[in-house]
This record gives C-alpha cells, sequence and structure tokens, in this order.
C-alpha cells in the first residue's frame, strides 16, 4: 500500500495498541521497582543493578509511549499519515530500553531475592530461551534493524545475561559488566535504522 492511500483509522488503531502495551509496561516497571525497593534495607549492588535495569526499562517504555502518543497527535490533528520514523524510533525505544532492560533485570532480581537454586536456574532459562525463541521467529525490532549482526548481538546480549548472573556476588564484576551491557543498549539504539 503507497503512503498516499493509508487509512488514517488504521495507522491510528496502530498507534493505540502500541500506546497501551509500552503504558502497560511502564505500569509493571514501576510497580516492580517500588515493590523491590521497599524489599531490601540493603541495596549493594547485587539488587541495585537490576533495579537500575528496571529503571531503564520503565524509561524506554514511557519515551516509546511518548512518542506513540505524539504520532497519534500527528495523525488526528495534523492529518499526517507517514509517521513511520516516529513508530521506528518508538519500536527501537521500547524493545532495547524497555523490553531487554526488563528481561534481564528477571534473572538477577530472581537469583538475589530467591534461595532455591532450581528457580534461580530455571528462571535465567526461560528468559534468555524465551529472548532466543523471539528473535528466531523474525519478529524483532533487532532483526529489521540490524539484519545481518541481530544474531551477533543476540549472542552478546545473552552471554552478558549469563555472566551478570553468574557474577552478581562479585561486585566489580557485575558493575563493570553492567555498564557494558547499557552502553550496547544506548549503541544499539542510536544506531538502529531510521526507517524500513
Amino acid at each position: 500500500m503507497e503512503k498516499n492511500n493509508l487509512d488514517p483509522g488504521l495507522i491510528q488503531s496502530e498507534i493505540q495498541t502500541s500506546v497501551s502495551f509500552t503504558a502497560f509496561m511502564t505500569a509493571v516497571t514501576i510497580f516492580f521497582v517500588g515493590l523491590l525497593i521497599t524489599q531490601f534495607k540493603d541495596l549493594d549492588s547485587s539488587i541495585r543493578i537490576p533495579i537500575l535495569f528496571l529503571i531503564i526499562s520503565t524509561f524506554g517504555f514511557l519515551y516509546a509511549t511518548l512518542i506513540y502518543s505524539n504520532a497519534s497527535g500527528k495523525v488526528a490533528r495534523l492529518g499526517k499519515v507517514n509517521v513511520d520514523k516516529d513508530m521506528i524510533l518508538a519500536n527501537s525505544l521500547a524493545e532495547y530500553m524497555g523490553l531487554y532492560f526488563l528481561v534481564l533485570a528477571i534473572p538477577l532480581v530472581i537469583n538475589v531475592a530467591a534461595s532455591d537454586v532450581f528457580l534461580r536456574v530455571a528462571t535465567l532459562i526461560v528468559v534468555l530461551g524465551g529472548l532466543t525463541i523471539y528473535h528466531a521467529s523474525g519478529f524483532s525490532i533487532m532483526g529489521r534493524n540490524f539484519p545481518k549482526l541481530h544474531i551477533l548481538f543476540l549472542i552478546i546480549i545473552l552471554l552478558l545475561g549469563i555472566f551478570m548472573f553468574v557474577m552478581q556476588a562479585f561486585s566489580n564484576l557485575l558493575t563493570i559488566t553492567s555498564i557494558i551491557t547499557i552502553l550496547l543498549m544506548v549503541s544499539l539504539t542510536f544506531f538502529a535504522k531510521k526507517e524500513y
């Protein structure tokens, strides 16, 4: 379908679905941050890093929601039907800064909060396995943004997730690995394609 023939109603529907999802995910991550901060009296790096990841995730989803909302305004008030750049940027923020940080935070939180080794390891496997399946399905934004490199980036993210999980007891290594992870995600967001 050509850009001139796009139905503004369909575009608004897509935008509203995106707004609903990212707004919900913003609320979910805020809830988890609040719950964790009240549960842990001593915030050493083993819990500070997962909380930081959840805070980054919150803002990734929040800013994606704002961009989607602005795109909705462009369609409704200005009659623009070409909001591709808005949608691409919001999708990139939601995936790289929202989803990936949430996915990486979950096993780290469980690793600190649960004493059961089976639950801790199973959570890591389920979370990273789910991320791998998501990429293999062809639906990831990373697959569209970096078609030749997304498998390499996925492997790096999986290895960083495993390394942080294993090294969570060692403050310095966890901090260094988390900084590398943050820099990688910010870089992926910055260098994401601006159009498809």
